[in-house]
């Protein structure tokens, strides 16, 4: 049974930094208001795309999300099989849950780390969805998103060879045009020639998607709170 309703969660590790940035002088509105936040995709190996938005988008007084899009659970592994999440009880449910959170903490540190490295403002943002192409792509419309990265384990000499865009791609030609998408292969961006290269003429067969079709998580408290507190553009 396909899960209609897609949950975000909001997750702020405790080794995120706050950063202040120094100008000798107050912060005017226009200041704030040009100041454009950078979203990255990431996955279990993405360092190259973290690395690749920091040395290239991320400028003074930003902050870089880290975007990590998870299966929702249906069904768990236990010593008799695979069972649906229906046939255990809450805690054993709340158990799996609970160390799926950890895997998922422990793996974006890493992404982190290198953020706080940096000097960099991070901060994460979990989305659960069966269909992470659809999910990205209604984000970009929910929070206004006007710079996106992406990475793509597909060679761009490669892709002739293989039926349909990579997600990255499709993101990118599909996304609203006031957002910027980088798709990054092996550290380094996918330029428009390449993609029309080795995708042109093909057509994709990722399934397209409507600008509201992601909700916000149904808890309206936590709602309020990711809508006020993430997405503040307020620097102290």
């Amino acid at each position: 049974m396909e899960i209609q309703e897609e949950t975000w969660r909001r997750v702020m590790s405790p080794e995120i930094v706050e950063v202040e940035v120094e100008d000798n002088g107050r912060t005017t509105k226009d200041d704030v208001e040009s100041i454009a936040d950078v979203f990255v995709a990431v996955g279990k190996n993405d360092l190259d795309v973290v690395k690749w938005a920091i040395d290239h988008l991320v400028s003074a007084g930003a902050r870089l999300y880290l975007v990590h899009v998870f299966p929702p659970v249906t069904h768990i592994q236990t010593p008799v099989g695979k069972l649906s999440r229906s046939q255990l009880s809450k805690d054993q449910v709340q158990i799996y849950v609970n160390e799926e959170n950890n895997k998922r903490r422990s793996l974006l540190q890493k992404y982190i780390r290198l953020c706080t490295d940096a000097k960099i403002g991070v901060e994460t943002m979990l989305l659960e969805s069966n269909n992470p192409t659809k999910a990205i792509l209604d984000l970009i419309h929910v929070v206004n998103i006007t710079k996106l990265v992406i990475g793509t384990k597909r060679a761009p000499s490669m892709r002739r060879l293989r039926k349909g865009s990579s997600k990255g791609e499709f993101i990118k030609k599909n996304a609203p045009d006031f957002c910027e998408v980088s798709v990054i292969y092996n550290g380094k961006q996918v330029t428009v020639d390449q993609q029309r290269h080795a995708v042109g003429g093909i057509v994709s067969d990722i399934p397209t998607t409507s600008q509201n079709g992601l909700k916000v998580t149904p808890f309206q408290p936590e709602r309020k709170f990711f809508e006020c507190a993430c997405f503040s553009r307020n620097f102290d």
